[in-house]
């Protein structure tokens, strides 16, 4: 079959839509360093979410990952225009993690921004925070037991890091839920583990784009180089168009995509009086 697709057109549109991560980066970041004003979406959020001397800081969360999703564009923009000055430098087992970074992290200010009602915006926010709190200490346990075994540290010190992370992970979850009950929110709900994919899947959908391009990411960071080489040097059918130019580019709109969706929901949440 005779596929339509150019090589120099590709590579053009793949150098555009790459060259676009350096303005993302700057428009998330400087909407995260302007903050969100008292009687914006995001600043009467924060301001529902304190009781008492406790606060759930949603906004600086927010904040967190637009920062975050602007290093990585940063790292993914620098890894293709600066490491071979003049030459269009594409290395997927360095860009692909980036990527899905990149990727996770505009996907989820978009699912925590997207709700109308500010009690389920909030609920999504103890969710990704409390999970954030729940898979450290689910990791610490894991190493507590598992680095004795090799000599790593001496029994008693992974028992004592086991006891203390089994206390921390129970307070924890105390904390949210009673957080939670006393903000009005459904605690179980509140408290309930959030997957990965969760947010680009609810907001984009099952069969979206979006979440194939995120779990294409997720599996090609695990790839070996002699795979990911293959698919760089192997053209199209019935083109001379490689195929990692056409993935990359289809992975790079994707991110260009959901990092604009990202963009329009915090502008819109850092509007006062925009509800």
């Amino acid at each position: 079959m005779q596929v339509e697709m150019d090589p120099d057109d590709t590579l053009v549109a793949l150098w555009c839509a790459c060259d676009w991560w350096e303005h993302s980066a700057q428009r998330l970041e400087q909407l995260a360093d302007a903050g969100f004003p008292g009687g914006s979406r995001l600043g009467t959020d924060n301001e529902a979410a304190a009781v008492g001397e406790s606060s759930l800081a949603v906004s600086r969360y927010v904040q967190e990952r637009m920062w975050n999703a602007a290093r990585m564009l940063r790292s993914a923009h620098r890894q293709v225009f600066d490491t071979e000055p003049g030459r269009f430098h594409l290395d997927a087992t360095v860009l692909y993690p980036l990527m899905r970074a990149a990727v996770e992290d505009a996907t989820t200010i978009v699912w925590l921004q997207s709700p109308g009602n500010r009690d389920s915006r909030l609920t999504r926010a103890f969710r990704t925070l409390f999970t954030d709190s729940l898979y450290f200490s689910e990791n610490h346990l894991l190493l507590a037991a598992a680095a004795p075994a090799v000599g790593a540290v001496p029994l008693e010190v992974g028992d004592a890091l086991s006891a203390h992370m089994t206390a921390e992970q129970d307070a924890t979850r105390a904390h949210f839920k009673r957080l939670a009950g006393e903000l009005g929110l459904d605690p179980d709900q509140s408290t309930r583990k959030l997957s990965t994919r969760e947010p680009v899947k609810v907001q984009y959908g099952a069969d979206s784009v979006e979440l194939a391009t995120w779990k294409f990411l997720s599996d090609l960071c695990h790839f070996s180089f002699m795979m990911l080489r293959h698919l760089a040097t192997t053209p199209i059918l019935g083109t001379t168009v490689p195929l990692l130019h056409a993935t990359m580019l289809q992975f790079a709109q994707t991110l260009n995509r959901v990092c604009d969706d990202a963009v329009e929901h915090v502008e819109r949440a850092g509007i006062v009086g925009e509800e």
